[in-house]
């Protein structure tokens, strides 16, 4: 089963179409889950800096 990450992978082949943005109507799933992806990826990286951060302030 691939993960997510390589799923993404695949989604932004190069014989796809081109990712495009629109503010208005429905936007292109792949640049929704690249989002989430970065999202998830950004959260986690922000949790484990604030963790390490306050157990070395010894809280």
């Amino acid at each position: 089963m691939p993960t997510e990450r390589e799923e993404l992978l695949e989604a932004m082949l190069v014989e796809t179409p081109e990712l495009r943005f629109t503010p208005r109507g429905d936007p292109d799933p792949r640049l929704v889950r690249l989002v989430e992806f970065l999202a998830r990826q950004a959260a986690r990286e922000f949790f484990e800096k604030e963790s390490k951060r306050q157990g070395s302030r010894g809280s």
